[in-house]
């Protein structure tokens, strides 16, 4: 499979705290505060556990800092899934401003109507996003690109294995988890086994299917409790599917018993994009956030902290921190997600997964 690099991945895109405000808290929904952009207050709802710790540490801190007069309201979620239904149920009445998820599930937020396009004259470090990472129809663009790979105990799993066929190995029989779909793993996986099938996956999935139903009697769980990583740390299982940025950051915490591998066959990307809410009731306050998130110093810190990759050109990382960040320069070899396809097809991928696949278990 030739290499290619995240613009031609994402070019189908381009193609193409559950949260509850009160009134005392907020304007009526749809309507924009009279606080000017420094002051007021943002709803954010994005993705939970080491994450959220660490986008805490690295943007919300400093931004709070940089605007004391605007407050932060955030509402975790395991999944950009959650996220999604979460919006849906609040799109007559908006109670969040900002939400920071997986590109093919903002897509679909893009195409219901629950997210408004980004106005470069408000956001003004729109300009510093590589061009690569901007939506083609002026909704939030990526903030941040990761990678998904395989996370291995590497106690265990010796020599560090190389191709996605060690998830069949039956000497990790029952070692194994991959958190279902509609999580983003899951709908991966799905991906990379059509595509070692010789499949092109937006037509069929029937081949990756059947290799699917051949793993999922060896697969301890579909749902990693507390989550995929610490199931290898603890023990519980040997081997799985993760994102680099959070593998590189329990490899550290585990001294390097769990490691993270990308496979010879390929992997996939995995882009966070920043979007503002259709009819935020603080849009202003939204929009200085939504501006600081896109700044080299909001996703260099980030970088540092949970080794995801920068999508504006003015970042600056270190050596270390670069050797360890997704690349995004065709060095690693990417397997395209369809992301339209994709927000139109996950809930069938879902059904699968759940009617023929775990049911194989």
């Amino acid at each position: 499979m030739r290499r290619i690099p995240v613009m031609k991945a994402l070019a189908a895109a381009a193609s193409a705290f559950s949260l509850v405000a009160l009134a005392s808290c907020s304007a009526a929904p749809g309507t924009a505060t009279t606080a000017g952009a420094e002051s007021g207050e943002v709803n954010i709802i994005a993705y939970a556990g080491v994450w959220q710790e660490q986008y805490e540490a690295a943007v919300l801190t400093p931004f709070k800092a940089k605007y004391p007069k605007i407050k932060i309201n955030y509402v975790s979620k395991r999944s950009s899934a959650e996220m999604l239904s979460t919006l849906q149920g609040q799109k007559a009445a908006p109670a969040t401003d900002v939400s920071i998820m997986d590109i093919s599930v903002s897509e679909s937020g893009n195409t219901q109507g629950l997210f408004d396009k980004v106005d470069a004259a408000k956001v003004a470090n729109l300009a510093n996003v590589d061009k690569q990472f901007l939506n083609k129809d002026g909704y939030g663009p990526a903030v941040m690109v990761d990678a998904i790979g395989l996370i291995y105990d590497s106690t265990v799993v010796t020599p560090a294995p190389t191709s996605w066929n060690v998830l069949w190995d039956k000497q990790y029989a029952g070692k194994v988890n991959v958190v279902a779909p509609p999580s983003l793993l899951g709908i991966s996986l799905t991906a990379i086994t059509a595509t070692m099938q010789g499949e092109d996956y937006t037509k069929s999935i029937d081949k990756a299917t059947v290799r699917l139903k051949e793993l999922a009697p060896s697969i301890a769980s579909f749902a990693p409790n507390p989550d995929e990583y610490q199931s290898i740390i603890t023990g519980q299982t040997a081997l799985g599917l993760g994102q680099n940025g959070r593998g590189q950051f329990y490899s550290d915490q585990s001294q390097g018993k769990m490691k993270v591998a990308f496979p010879s066959e390929g992997t996939v990307y995995q882009t966070n994009t920043v979007n503002l809410v259709k009819g935020a009731p603080n849009a202003a306050a939204a929009q200085t956030f939504i501006n600081y998130a896109l700044s080299g110093e909001a996703q260099s810190a980030f970088a540092a902290k949970l080794f995801y990759a920068p999508t504006v050109t003015n970042a600056t990382l270190s050596a270390e921190v670069k050797k360890r960040v997704v690349p995004t320069d065709g060095s690693l070899k990417i397997i395209p997600l369809d992301v339209a396809f994709l927000a139109a097809n996950r809930d069938k991928w879902t059904d699968v997964w759940k009617r023929e696949i775990i049911a194989a278990k």
